[in-house]
């Protein structure tokens, strides 16, 4: 595993001064940008709350539990969004700021979804990946085709199964990347989590182990990368982090307050951050990518 430490600055904002403190414990460097394994370690700036603005809500009833965000790229202006726990169907809301515009079901269970993330290809990736209890011997990603035309409908689904080296983990953050494909998922724990990455070449009959490959901040809630890969960020319920590589400085930037925030997807354009949260009737906040370190 490579073991990164970020320093994790806090941002107090009085009186319209931002003022730095370093956290007790720091928080950790999550994953590499191109595959390797080598890197340095890393500090992270201090930024206040940035302004945002509600970039429109989730007013469908049906979900009142949107635990992760995706954009589509082949339907501008569309979120992927889906419901948490094992009590929800196996369906994916494409939403836009009119409503719902179309209920996608997947050919697959839906144990503990935790994630969704979107690639250029047109393929949209769920994470049934959660395990509070720590009782799934293996876990499952599933991957559809994102459709031409919105309407409802039943996808075909491949369903991609993982299982981890070292025992079970409650992992709920999913990040795929935008050109090479490659599945990281990152664990939820208290005191840190892990960033594991699946194999270059996904088995969709046996099951793909997965690899420890850094250390993340605690208590990951979603993750995303940058439409070119250049960038990607880990939120928490109340912190962003945001990377450019091993190379760059991590930046962590304090989150408006959310009932529970669990999702975030990065806006087309890359200078924007899409955040979602449970809770019934849900705002979807827009927040600024702060300036990252060249």
């Amino acid at each position: 595993m490579v073991r990164i430490r970020l320093s994790c600055a806090v941002g107090l904002l009085v009186l319209g001064v931002t003022t730095a403190c370093q956290d007790a414990e720091p928080a950790k460097h999550p994953l590499e940008m191109n595959d390797t394994s080598s890197a340095s370690s890393t500090t992270s700036q201090t930024h206040p709350p940035d302004a945002s603005q509600e970039a429109t809500s989730i007013d469908d009833p049906r979900v009142a539990q949107s635990s992760g965000l995706a954009r589509s790229y082949l339907h501008p202006g569309v979120l992927y969004t889906h419901n948490d726990r094992s009590t929800s169907a196996p369906q994916i809301f494409a939403i836009d700021a009119s409503g719902t515009r179309a209920v996608l079901t997947l050919e697959a269970p839906a144990v503990d979804w935790e994630d969704i993330a979107s690639t250029p290809d047109g393929r949209v990736w769920v994470a049934d990946t959660g395990d509070n209890d720590g009782a799934r011997s293996s876990i499952a990603v599933y991957v559809v085709t994102e459709p031409s035309v919105l309407t409802s409908s039943t996808l075909a689904t491949t369903t991609y199964r993982f299982t981890y080296p070292d025992g079970s983990h409650n992992a709920e953050a999913l990040l795929v990347h935008p050109t090479t494909h490659r599945l990281y998922l990152v664990t939820k724990d208290p005191v840190g989590g892990t960033v594991f990455v699946a194999p270059s070449e996904l088995d969709p009959e046996g099951v793909n182990v997965l690899e420890p490959l850094a250390e993340a901040p605690a208590n990951v809630t979603a993750g995303d990368f940058s439409p070119d890969g250049s960038m990607l960020v880990l939120r928490t319920q109340g912190r962003a982090y945001f990377y450019r590589g091993f190379e760059g400085q991590p930046v962590g930037v304090t989150l408006p307050k959310q009932p529970q925030g669990e999702a975030i997807t990065f806006e087309a354009d890359g200078a924007h951050v899409l955040l979602g949260s449970e809770g019934p009737q849900s705002q979807i906040l827009r927040l600024t990518v702060p300036t990252l370190p060249s």
